[in-house]
């Protein structure tokens, strides 16, 4: 704990190494960014989930593949929040992939989390020193490593929580360390309005900057013209968009229904997550308000970046505060957590300005205070996701496979049967009347994921010889699939051999189709082939999928095209079988890849960690070489 205390000594690969914070910053992200991308491999699914069906699908896809997609549409209200950026995004992703991925979503919004947390980090470190960059890369990796907030990380429309730390951060950042009405003061403004139009709760960026200016000017820091016009602007645009925060009678349930119903949710909210009462709330959050004491009784030039940090602290009440009255009941929801967590972090920096500040006068104090505070956080932290975390992540996983299985049966069949009457959560939509009328729309089917879509239908299949190729050709241990399976395990085992073509009608445009294969297409003898144009290739195939099912992707033209199989190996020594093949989007093979490399990018972050740290011994044994 002594060596985190001396906060006054930078490590030594920071001292005249630009690549030292560069090394760190990619070490962290990639770290994180590979734990999130296990998160998602192991427990996420690609069918889409609960608002999806209606916010996406029904609301913003149908209508732009229509024609009838308006601004005012990617304005609208969703609940209480104006998600535009959400859209704008969902919209994006869905025109560069050609078809809706879910998982895909959840690739992207985790690399715009963490993104978002190195940008805020590296903020942080411009207000309380450069030298404390490893400390709270550290601790934030610890924060955001664990897996409270899963809701967000497994859903591809939870994109809004991550947009409003992001333009929240870069709000603060520049309407209170710029000028007052400067260009970049305004340009705070706008990344505030982006804010809002992501998450209500991203007026509060405005409502932060707007208090932080009034101090500047009641305390005669900067008690000019401009900076009072600065004030109004903020709280007028504050104003503004809580009027246009759209006040849902269905959700009245949830708002607290008196003060004491709203203390106990704040409470709950600022202890999280030690516990939901007074005490908890003020150990969490002491050194946020020893901090904001300390800057009102110093007052320090308006130069002075910790101010922002202030800022920080002011914006992290205020939501608390709205999600405490807002959502009284469930407060403490999984999708809420990565917003508070930005607190936690935000009272840990306080905690390292104000231990530089006193640490000549009261040092074993500090190191004492420094690391209870640590450990209480952290040891609850991992105490609360040790109790609740593995059975929700558990229960999110076994619910996607199910919701895929129901859904892939009705989209193959047309029986509503499979969406009727079925365990909660069983269903990806609370409403499978609902669900059903939504599927019903060609634009929606027309760019279903690939996991539930219905495969391409085969007009003819030729085996020569006749039963060399059969239906479930596959040996038995085999995962069953539905829908069409041929292959070349038989009643005699692998030892047919022949050849067998699969037609396939002609396409509308050209696709990238992903084709089931399971068995050992790689052994001499055995090949997979598709035929377009009167022109045969390859297929790629790294490895033998043996008995599971791998995916290989082909690229095919408009028009038809044909799997050719042939199995000409020797008794015993293989066989091969391929499913229906499925359109698939531009961007799933690399999200996919990404997906099954997450363990990848967590050894290079730490790769890159060993690599600095000896570049830090070398360079502090040369340089006592040099000394002596």
């Amino acid at each position: 704990m002594s060596d985190f205390i001396k906060l006054n000594q930078p490590p030594q690969f920071f001292a005249n190494s630009y690549w030292g914070p560069f090394g760190v910053f990619c070490a962290f992200g990639a770290v994180l960014f590979g734990i999130k991308l296990w998160l998602i491999a192991t427990y996420g699914n690609a069918t889409p989930y609960w608002d999806q069906w209606d916010a996406e699908a029904a609301n913003l896809y149908k209508p732009f593949f229509e024609g009838t997609l308006g601004w005012g549409d990617l304005f609208a209200p969703h609940n209480e929040h104006r998600i535009f950026t959400t859209r704008l995004l969902a919209l994006g992703l869905l025109t560069l992939n050609g078809i809706w991925n879910p998982l895909l979503q959840m690739v992207v919004n985790a690399a715009l989390h963490v993104a978002t947390l190195v940008f805020g980090i590296a903020l942080l470190t411009r207000a309380i020193g450069r030298n404390h960059l490893p400390a709270l890369l550290v601790f934030s990796l610890v924060l955001f490593g664990i897996p409270y907030a899963w809701e967000n990380t497994l859903a591809g429309f939870q994109t809004q929580f991550y947009f409003v730390l992001l333009f929240s951060i870069a709000c603060l950042w520049l309407t209170v360390t710029q000028p007052p009405l400067s260009a970049r003061w305004w340009g705070g403004v706008v990344c505030a309005t982006f804010a809002f139009f992501s998450l209500a709760s991203g007026i509060f960026a405005l409502a932060a900057a707007a208090i932080i200016g009034l101090v500047f000017y009641t305390m005669q820091l900067r008690k000019t013209r401009n900076q009072l016009l600065a004030v109004a602007i903020l709280a007028g645009l504050f104003m503004l968009g809580a009027a246009l925060t759209p006040s849902l009678a269905y959700h009245a349930s949830l708002k607290a229904a008196s003060f004491l119903q709203f203390f106990d949710a704040l409470m709950s909210v600022l202890g999280w997550p030690l516990s939901a009462n007074f005490f908890s709330a003020l150990i969490r959050n002491f050194p946020a308000l020893v901090f904001g004491g300390f800057m009102l009784w110093k007052r320090p030039p308006v130069n002075e970046r910790k101010w922002f940090l202030l800022a920080l602290v002011v914006w992290s009440l205020g939501q608390a505060v709205s999600i405490a009255y807002g959502r009284a009941v469930g407060n403490l929801s999984s999708r809420y957590l990565d917003l508070f967590a930005i607190g936690i972090l935000v009272n840990f920096a306080c905690l390292i300005s104000i231990a530089q500040e006193h640490i000549c006068k009261c040092r074993r104090w500090i190191i004492v205070a420094v690391g209870t505070w640590i450990i209480t956080v952290l040891t609850s932290l991992v105490l609360h996701v040790d109790t609740h975390i593995p059975t929700d992540l558990a229960d999110k996983r076994d619910a996607g496979i199910a919701q895929e299985i129901n859904m892939r049966n009705y989209l193959t069949t047309g029986d509503f049967n499979h969406l009727k009457d079925k365990p909660f959560l069983h269903v990806p939509y609370p409403n499978s009347v609902r669900l059903a009328s939504i599927l019903t729309s060609p634009e929606i089917r027309a760019i279903l994921p690939t996991n539930i879509r219905v495969p391409l239908m085969a007009t003819s299949i030729e085996s020569e010889p006749v039963g060399a190729f059969v239906t479930d050709g596959y040996y038995p241990t085999t995962p069953k699939r539905t829908g069409m399976a041929l292959g070349s395990y038989g009643t005699q085992g692998d030892a047919a051999t022949g050849q067998a073509i699969i037609r396939f009608d002609a396409n509308k445009k050209s696709a990238l189709l992903a084709i089931p294969v399971a068995g050992y297409p790689l052994n001499n003898g055995i090949k997979l082939e598709i035929e377009q144009n009167a022109q045969r290739k390859t297929v790629a195939i790294k490895s033998n999928p043996k008995e599971s099912w791998g995916m290989v992707y082909i690229k095919v033209d408009k028009g038809p095209f044909s799997i050719i199989l042939t199995d000409l190996s020797k008794e015993n020594t293989g066989w091969v079988a391929v499913g229906a093949p499925v359109v698939t989007g531009r961007l799933d093979v690399f999200a996919n890849r990404l997906l099954a490399n997450s363990f990848v990018f967590i050894m290079l972050g730490l790769m890159v960690v060993v690599l600095l740290l000896t570049q830090c011994d070398l360079t502090s044994r040369l340089t006592k070489c040099e000394g002596d």
